[in-house]
Parts: C-alpha cells; structure tokens; sequence
C-alpha cells in the first residue's frame, strides 16, 4: 500500500508481490497469485478510495502488472473482481463502477466477469436475488452488444471495397461468436437454477427443493432467463435486419427527395 502511494515503479513492488507468493507456496496455497493478487488489488482500492479520479490513476499506474496477472492465471483474474467486490461491499455500485473500468482497460473479459458472478459467485442462486449483481452483468453484455452494433453499423454502410469488407466481416463474424457464447453461457449457468436441479440448491435443507425460499430462488432464475433470451433474440433479429437490408457492395445509398407536390420519392444518387 505504501509502495502504491509513492508511485513505486514495477521493480520496486515486484520484490513484495514475489514475498507474498513465495509464502503463500511455503504455505501450500494452490495458486500463489490469488494471495498475492488481492494484496495488491486490495491496496490500490485503499490508496484510490478517494474518488474515482485516484483509483483510476492508481489502475493506470499498475496496468501492466494487472493485466499479466489476468492473462497469466484464470484464479487469479476473478481474484481481481473479488477484491473489489469485497473491499466495496458496502457500496457495491463503485465497486461496479471500477469492474467497468477495468473491462475498458481489457484488464477482465466480458466472459471473466460473467464466470466470476454465475460461477465461482452463484452460492446456490442466490445470487440472483442481489441488484447489483444484475447490474453488473447487464452492464458488461450491454458492452459486448454494443460493440456489436458499432460493427455492423461499420458493414452496412455504403461504399465498401475491399479490403475493408473482408477486416469487417472477419470482425464480425469472431464478435458475433463471441456475444453468442457470452449468451449461452448466462444460460447454461441459470437455467439450472431456474429448474431447480442446480447441485447446490438441491443441498439445501433437507434436498427435497420445497423451502419457501428455494421457490423464489427459482423464480429469480426464471427471470433472468426471460431477460437474457429476450436481448439475445434482440441482438440476433437486429444483425439478420441490418445485414439483409445493407446497402449491396460498390453501390451509393439512395436519397430521398421532395417531389413538387410535397410527396418524398426515392431517387439514386447518380440522378442528384
């Protein structure tokens, strides 16, 4: 924590963070970048608590180190957001606000964030009963489905050539596998939870499934599935629309007109 408040560089923390996983071996700690990682998410969530402004520039400032970590280690990358979750658990909505930020620094996935809430986080479903859990995950598919528009928005456009189209339709194609399975996996983590046959809802109690509560757990899953298939639908109907009407290849859209009488006529660019 010190070493963050002085602006320390890389090598001067780096001595600290090997002490850490060093014990956390000698200890027996399966993954020694999960201790190691919170320490050092844990501290630039103290030295940034501020405002937004300094555990902005404190992310900034230790990017590379965070970015190695999530490429390095899948624990330790949900280490990230349990970090913060925790560290903000009594303002979840900043802790919120710093997870969008690290998806924008490419510091999470989209896919990580999902895996960190509907995975190691579901604790029987009950999860879904949490606000800002849903805001969290609505937040993070609206950016992959926004991306998403900005790229068919990118191929529909009119006077493509190569080899524009062919940069665009790769994109496209590996973005919108990546939204389907971003989609698919919101439902293959719920839709157990919605049926009640999820593993640790049926341990509860006496594992009948008939607690009061584990109705409204259920129900909670049933919502998030209507929710989630609905964007889903929306997401894929809008791609199918937008590429079915595009503008055909080498051709100018066409403009519309005021006719004499006031009546708008469709006339192609070349009669302008």
């Amino acid at each position: 924590m010190q070493l963050i408040r002085k602006k320390a560089t890389d090598e001067e923390i780096e001595p600290v963070i090997n002490a850490i996983e060093e014990q956390a071996k000698a200890l027996g700690v399966e993954d020694p970048k999960v201790p190691s990682t919170d320490a050092l998410v844990t501290s630039i969530c103290f030295v940034g608590s501020k405002s937004l402004s300094h555990v902005l520039s404190c992310i900034e400032r230790n990017k590379d180190r965070l970015l190695a970590i999530g490429s390095a280690s899948q624990r330790a990358r949900c280490q990230i957001i349990t970090s913060v979750m925790e560290y903000w658990a009594d303002q979840p909505g900043i802790a919120i606000n710093i997870i969008d930020k690290l998806l924008n620094y490419t510091i999470l996935t989209p896919l990580s964030v999902l895996e960190w809430a509907l995975s190691e986080s579901m604790a029987a479903g009950t999860v879904l009963a949490k606000s800002h859990i849903f805001e969290m995950i609505s937040a993070t598919v609206g950016k992959v489905t926004n991306r998403m528009r900005q790229i068919v928005a990118a191929r529909t456009q009119p006077g493509l050539y190569e080899p524009q189209l062919s940069v665009l339709d790769e994109t496209l194609a590996r973005e919108r596998a990546d939204m389907q399975a971003l989609f698919q996996f919101i439902e293959d983590s719920i839709v157990s939870v919605a049926a009640g046959s999820n593993d640790e809802l049926m341990e509860r109690g006496d594992g009948s499934g008939d607690l009061p509560e584990d109705a409204i757990i259920r129900q909670w899953g049933r919502r998030w599935l209507r929710v989630f298939r609905r964007k889903a639908a929306v997401e894929e109907a809008f791609i199918i629309d937008a590429l079915a009407n595009a503008t055909p290849v080498g051709t100018t859209a066409p403009v519309k007109t005021e006719a004499a009488d006031g009546d708008i006529k469709i006339a192609d660019a070349d009669d302008q």
